[in-house]
């Protein structure tokens, strides 16, 4: 996995644990263990999904759709069985909550999109390059 990925996924963490140290203030909630167990979640799913990501890059086609595609499901599944969870064990369940982890959801998904496409085009640009001189 490249540095740079990781660099970007933990720049990006801090910045949404900062936002989320602002909002806890705000609505004073008593469930604050879900919500940065939510963010935790989310790195550590960031970096597995980021690793499969990569490495597919690099493979065939098939391979990498596969691998794109794979990931992607199993951050949708994985993402459902945590908020399931949270309404399982919780008692509160807090609205509040499951818009912050839907958001949280939002933003890892975009940050990993942008992080693959980013990559991708850059190989494109190389490979062509390399074919025109």
């Amino acid at each position: 996995m490249r540095p740079k990925f990781i660099l970007n996924l933990l720049l990006m963490s801090l910045f949404l644990a900062g936002a989320t140290f602002g909002v806890l203030n705000y609505i004073d909630t008593t469930e604050q263990s879900w919500f940065w167990g939510a963010l935790v979640f989310y790195v550590f799913l960031g970096l597995a999904i980021g690793w499969i990501t990569q490495r597919s890059v690099n493979s065939s086609n098939s391979a990498f759709f596969r691998g794109v595609m794979g990931a992607t499901g199993l951050r949708m599944i994985l993402s459902v069985l945590f908020l399931a969870i949270y309404l399982i064990i919780s008692d509160i369940k807090a609205m509040e909550f499951v818009v912050y982890y839907l958001i949280l959801y939002l933003f890892f998904t975009i940050f990993e999109i942008y992080q693959l496409v980013s990559k991708l085009r850059t190989e494109k640009r190389s490979s062509l390059d390399n074919t025109t001189s």
